[in-house]
Order: structure tokens, then C-alpha cells, then sequence
């Protein structure tokens, strides 16, 4: 089997979080790279509120230590860009998908908000030698942002909720 192209594999991750999105009732629009750190804008049906989503994706994310009987499951690794790293909004979050390539098994989605990433590589941005950001959550690390859509869907009611009552203030 030839080994897929890393372009088309982002392009899996994106599409696949879109599906998973538009599935559970919320708009998520594409920007086909026009969009620098946003590979998906998402809102609420009604359009009241809306967030960013930045999209990595892997072929076969988890990793495995040990030899023999000793051999499990340890970490996941996906490949962060440098200026993804470095943005930590509130209003940004990451899909770090992990497609698990020729396995016949669905993709898990994790569900990241920006400042767990920004933090986790905060020493590193400083050092012009850091070109390549590779997170490495350990399993237990990072179990509660998996297949989390309630995540988003929590914050943008709780911004939808704000904003409307900073409306009805204003009337």
C-alpha cells in the first residue's frame, strides 16, 4: 500500500471534525486555508455565537512503549506548527484528529482548548531552534478531551448566554 500524502491527510482531519460538527447540529464552515490559524469556523444554528477551530490531524497518533509483555499503549503524538503553538485564545480550540489509518477503527477527535497547547509549549517558543512542535500527551493526560464535542458545544452556549444578556442591558 502506497503511504498517503500528509496534505491529504490534514484534509481527512478536516472534513471529518466538519462531518462531526454539521452531525451534531452546528455550522462549521471550512476556510480552505484562508484563515492562517482557523481551518474551521464554527457557530451555533441560530448564528449567536461562533469559535475557531484549529485541525491537526495524524495518520496513527498513538504510540506505544516497552517490548514484549511490557509493550502498551503510552501517548498520542501529533505535530503542532509553531504559529498554532503560539496563539492561546478563548475562543480557539484544536481538533487533534487521530484517524487510525488501516485499522478499520473510526477516528477519535480530542477536543484541546488553545491555552492547554500554548502552555504545554510555552518554554519552547522562545527558542528560534524549536522549528518542529511535536505534542505528547500521555493517554491519561489527555482522556477527558476525547470525542469531547460537549466541550464546544458548552462554551458557545455559555458565550451565547453572555452575549444575550449583555444585549438585553443595553436595551
Amino acid at each position: 500500500m502506497t503511504r498517503r500524502p500528509s496534505m491529504l491527510t490534514g484534509t481527512a482531519g478536516v472534513y471529518y471534525v466538519a462531518y462531526q460538527l454539521a452531525a451534531r447540529g452546528f455550522h462549521a464552515a471550512v476556510t480552505y486555508g484562508n484563515a492562517p490559524t482557523v481551518d474551521l469556523l464554527v457557530g451555533l444554528l441560530d448564528g449567536a455565537a461562533a469559535i475557531s477551530l484549529q485541525v491537526k490531524t495524524s495518520a496513527w497518533a498513538e504510540r506505544n512503549r516497552g517490548r514484549g509483555k511490557n509493550k502498551g499503549l503510552d501517548h498520542y503524538e501529533w505535530e503542532i506548527g509553531r504559529k498554532a503553538a503560539s496563539i492561546c485564545r478563548p475562543d480557539l480550540f484544536f481538533a487533534l484528529v487521530d484517524l487510525k489509518s488501516r485499522s478499520g477503527k473510526m477516528p477519535d477527535v480530542f477536543i484541546v482548548p488553545s491555552d492547554v497547547i500554548f502552555n504545554a509549549f510555552k518554554p519552547y517558543l522562545a527558542s528560534r531552534n524549536a522549528r518542529r512542535l511535536i505534542w505528547s500527551p500521555r493517554i491519561s493526560d489527555v482522556e477527558p478531551f476525547k470525542n469531547n464535542w460537549d466541550a464546544l458545544h458548552n462554551y458557545l452556549e455559555g458565550k451565547n448566554q453572555t452575549s444575550t444578556s449583555v444585549s438585553l442591558t443595553n436595551v
